[in-house]
């Protein structure tokens, strides 16, 4: 990252408190902001994101992947847990009205929150006139279909009931595969908690199908949302490391990892004022409680679209992942909407509040946010794959040691390499190179042989097998 994002990103959060928001973890309090500021744009009705003056927009929302115990642990007890009680506040309320009343929907003489009457939206409004024979001239009616189409459909209270929920979560994927019907507009925010390798597998053809919107819930109806991935025991770098074929759908997510993965986000800089913006966890549950009420709010249909000069910033954005994509191949695709829905989320925890006097967020200071959670997903893949390849060329060494052992005498390098699968002279000879500055082989005439200190360390370098 440049002088000028590094600087940006330290006042970003500064600003945010983000050390203590971490409890002095500044690296992790940046990851709880970031799940906080995205979690408020993927809980919105679909469509919602950013406008310019002249009608540009963007969509806001982004899939998680939370790696590590502290970074997770915060973000259970602070966001998920919250999402989770929020959700079952709002089904206990309809349930205990239709206990009591036996219907959800209002009475006549109360206020109407169907779709119909004089609240419809112009495509119920357009609906109705298509209805009525003559209402509308033939040269227009064209357009008034094609309102039906643009124009999402209000949703009364009985349906809300039928289908309130916007937070998915379980213990496996059958059963959340159960309760996709029940999804709110379509749009659901699914928890995936992972604790082996193995979890990986049952989920790799379910996160993919939710996030393009393949996930078929019916026969007329499919669902689209945002996933997030809680991993507490670290076990992503098992699999990054192993290769495993069912954890490549982790790669379609944004990376919140634990530990020095860099950039760091660094101390404060002096050249501009300090003015936080104070109660972040407060604001996060304002932001929360009001972007949950415009989801569920049934005298509404349209998507929640803030207005923001987002344009220029989102060109540079896409340009910096096209670089990025070198270090994480697909990264061009799977960050594209993160500067949007960090925008988009910060801007609601600004808004729940009073901002003290002199407060600002450019949107350079968003911008280099972004950027660092990118750095560190890719340092992270660095660090995984690189651990990965220092454990196959000990193996190999390892493997090398036992033959030579085996076969009781030096060999040649040709010979080696005869021994071993798709091992090439130029990778051997370099192995044992190595295992010759570890004093284990020595070359004499182009033979390499156990050294006498390797020959009596050996039997312990091999697994012990007890026989009954």
């Amino acid at each position: 990252m440049s002088h000028d994002d590094t600087r940006h990103l330290q006042t970003l959060l500064r600003n945010f408190d983000a050390e203590r928001l971490g409890e002095g973890d500044s690296v992790v309090g940046a990851n709880l902001l970031a799940l906080m500021a995205v979690s408020l744009a993927n809980v919105q009705r679909p469509g919602s994101g950013l406008i310019t003056w002249d009608g540009d927009m963007i969509a806001a929302g982004a899939s998680l992947l939370v790696s590590g115990a502290q970074t997770c642990s915060l973000v259970s007890e602070r966001v998920l847990n919250r999402l989770s009680s929020m959700q079952n506040h709002m089904i206990a309320r309809l349930d205990q009205r239709k206990r009591n009343t036996g219907t959800v929907t209002p009475d006549s003489g109360s206020c109407q929150s169907c779709a119909t009457g004089t609240a419809a939206n112009w495509a119920e409004a357009a609906l109705d006139l298509l209805c009525q024979p003559g209402a509308i001239a033939d040269a227009e009616a064209d357009e008034h279909w094609g309102l039906l189409a643009q124009i999402p459909v209000r949703v009364d209270l009985d349906d809300l009931h039928a289908r309130p929920m916007i937070y998915l979560t379980g213990a496996k994927s059958a059963e959340l595969s159960s309760r996709f019907e029940l999804c709110h507009l379509g749009r659901p925010f699914t928890h995936i908690g992972v604790d082996s390798a193995a979890d990986f597998a049952q989920y790799q053809h379910q996160v993919p199908a939710i996030i393009d919107g393949r996930m078929a819930v019916g026969p007329m109806q499919t669902i689209r949302g945002e996933v997030v991935v809680t991993d507490p025991n670290g076990t992503l770098w098992l699999a990054v490391r192993d290769d495993l074929p069912s954890a490549r759908w982790t790669s379609r997510m944004i990376w919140l990892v634990d530990g020095n993965a860099g950039p760091e986000p660094g101390g404060a800089d002096d050249t501009e004022p300090a003015v936080a913006l104070g109660g972040i966890p407060r604001r996060y549950e304002l932001a929360m409680r009001l972007a949950w009420g415009q989801r569920i709010n049934t005298r509404l249909s349209g998507p929640v679209m803030l207005d923001c000069k987002y344009t220029e910033s989102q060109a540079r954005w896409m340009g910096f992942l096209k670089r990025m994509d070198r270090d994480f191949p697909g990264i061009a695709g799977t960050a594209r909407s993160l500067y949007a829905s960090l925008q988009f989320g910060l801007l609601q925890m600004i808004a729940a509040a009073d901002s003290p006097k002199g407060f600002r967020m450019p949107v350079e200071q968003v911008e280099a946010f972004a950027k660092a959670l990118v750095h560190r997903m890719a340092n992270a893949r660095a660090a995984m794959l690189e651990s990965a390849e220092l454990t196959r060329r000990h193996q190999l060494s390892m493997s090398i040691v036992s033959k030579l052992e085996l076969a009781g005498c030096p060999l040649g390098l040709r010979e080696l390499t005869r021994k071993f699968n798709r091992l090439t002279q130029g990778t051997c000879h370099e192995l044992l190179l190595d295992l010759e500055a570890a004093g284990k082989v020595s070359n004499c005439g182009g033979l390499w042989g156990l050294t006498r200190s390797a020959i009596l360390t050996a039997p312990n370098d091999r697994h012990l097998v007890l026989e009954a």
